[in-house]
């Protein structure tokens, strides 16, 4: 089984909660610490700039973390179908 891949922050809450969920129900996402480095910021930025599920969040002051590419290679921000997909029966909720 692939994995997912989380695009996110060490210092963003929402970003930590996620994968607190995955990883407490044993499931290891790959995790790209966007704020970690230029070259993965400028990756995210590019994917911010041109992926579907971002429109209508430019001009909110929401960067959009966590950001999930699929096995499939597809982008989302729809955290609960991540759950769901993966067999994950979890609360979850920005606040």
């Amino acid at each position: 089984m692939e994995k997912i891949t989380v695009y996110g922050s060490n210092v963003c809450p929402g970003t930590l909660a996620f994968l607190n969920i995955l990883t407490s129900n044993h499931y290891m996402p790959v995790f790209i610490n966007v704020t970690g480095s230029i070259t993965l910021l400028k990756e995210f930025m590019y994917l911010r700039d041109t992926e579907a599920c971002f429109d209508g969040l430019h001009g909110t002051m929401s960067i959009g973390f966590p950001l999930i590419k699929m096995p499939d290679g597809t982008f989302t921000r729809d955290y609960k179908m991540v759950l769901e997909s993966i067999g994950i029966d979890a609360d979850f909720s920005f606040r």
